[in-house]
């Protein structure tokens, strides 16, 4: 049960710039304190992030992250799928051609980069790793998937 005001929400939503929703809130904590209720139970704020966590967790989802100089990109696949199922979502030819997939975890790379836009620092760190067909991927697993596609597919 995730208690909440779809009031709240839909009036926080309309107010389209950052200053005003944080004067919304504030609005709001001090009707709150007015009325005599504190605690961590009456803390204000939005439910929206709380709500789509608990969505992903009772769906059995998960991401991973793919990254290049243009682009980061999250992908969302079911828990428990292994590393050549999760390359054939960003192409199925990634799935047919699997290789290997090059893995590090986001927290890894988060308290390591130290401002960098490359995986020197995991690597140094021993946090790089290498993982086959049988890896099962991991929340936050950023992956470099290699992969050799034939021209025709065997029959």
């Amino acid at each position: 049960i995730i208690p909440m005001s779809c009031e709240f929400e839909q009036e926080l939503f309309n107010i389209e710039d950052k200053e005003g929703q944080k004067a919304y809130i504030q609005e709001c904590e001090d009707a709150v304190k007015a009325m005599g209720l504190t605690g961590p139970g009456f803390a204000v704020k939005s439910v929206v992030p709380r709500l789509i966590r608990s969505g992903r967790t009772a769906l059995c989802l998960q991401s991973f992250y793919t990254a290049g100089p243009k682009e980061v990109r999250a992908w969302t696949i079911m828990k428990g799928t292994l590393a050549p199922q999760a390359a054939g979502v960003i192409h199925t030819d990634f799935e047919r051609g699997f290789i290997k997939a090059e893995v590090a975890n986001f927290d890894d790379f988060k308290a390591l980069h130290e401002g960098q836009n490359s995986m020197a620092k995991v690597k140094e760190a021993g946090k790089y790793r290498q993982e086959g067909k049988t890896y099962v991927m991991a929340e936050g697993d950023i992956v470099v998937f290699m992969h050799n596609t034939t021209t025709a597919k065997k029959k």
